[in-house]
């Protein structure tokens, strides 16, 4: 499932990155997608992935990058561990999302579906493992951003390429979204504690049942985008 909605991020992505990015080229060594705006006033550049230096000309219009040198004393860890523990979040979210997301449907279609009976009788293990699964994707995702910028700040050198600002500003939507969700779901305010659903009698029930489905949604287009993201900049294209 994860996969495809990584596909169809990148297909929305592409339709919109040139309007936040401004043009962009492919290095002509490795093919990762680079912005234009991240070269420097002299037009030189250090590319992520492969890290060859850049002179990112314009020629009758077109884009031409010239490789110059390689970056020679970058470091190279054996062992990288914020390709690593990104599995868990991107593992455990959307195991969370379908959990939230089967007990709202039960609770909307129980009155009129006897044969729920059995499985509403679960509910409420349901609503605390799927709740288990937020903290842990939630709580994970805080080591997951915190060594992302380590490695930015030791293997990248801090410099800002637009992929990493943009993974940085989806990393801290993505805590501020999960927090949300975290918060609605443990307050019993979403799913009653002696049922596991919602009280469809309940407009405010109701109304923070929708705040929290779209908290969750909307996370897993942010954790998507950020894996996409991600990916280019360890596999290239």
């Amino acid at each position: 499932m994860i996969g495809d909605v990584r596909r169809l991020v990148a297909k929305i992505a592409e339709k919109f990155k040139r309007r936040f990015y401004g043009r962009t080229f492919h290095c002509p060594v490795c093919h990762v997608e680079l912005a234009m705006v991240d070269a420097d006033g002299n037009r030189l550049m250090v590319c992520p992935l492969c890290g060859v230096v850049l002179d990112v000309e314009e020629v009758y219009g077109h884009v031409v990058p010239v490789v110059l040198e390689v970056e020679l004393y970058r470091p190279q860890p054996k062992m990288r561990i914020h390709p690593l523990v990104t599995h868990v979040p991107i593992g455990l979210f959307p195991f969370a999302v379908l959990g939230a997301g089967a007990l709202i449907l039960a609770s909307v279609l129980g009155p009129w579906a006897p044969g729920l009976g059995p499985w509403l009788a679960n509910a409420p293990l349901v609503a605390d493992a799927t709740l288990v699964l937020l903290a842990l994707s939630v709580g994970l995702s805080v080591l997951t951003f915190a060594s992302g910028l380590w490695d930015w700040r030791r293997r990248y050198r801090g410099r800002p390429y637009w992929q990493i600002r943009l993974k940085i500003v989806f990393s801290v939507l993505f805590l501020m979204l999960g927090g949300i969700a975290i918060a609605l779901h443990a307050s019993g305010a979403v799913f009653q504690a002696s049922t596991g659903l919602v009280d469809v009698a309940s407009p405010m029930a109701i109304g923070l049942a929708a705040v929290e489905l779209g908290a969750l949604l909307l996370g897993m287009v942010v954790i998507a985008t950020l894996g996409h993201v991600g990916g280019t900049l360890v596999f290239g294209r």
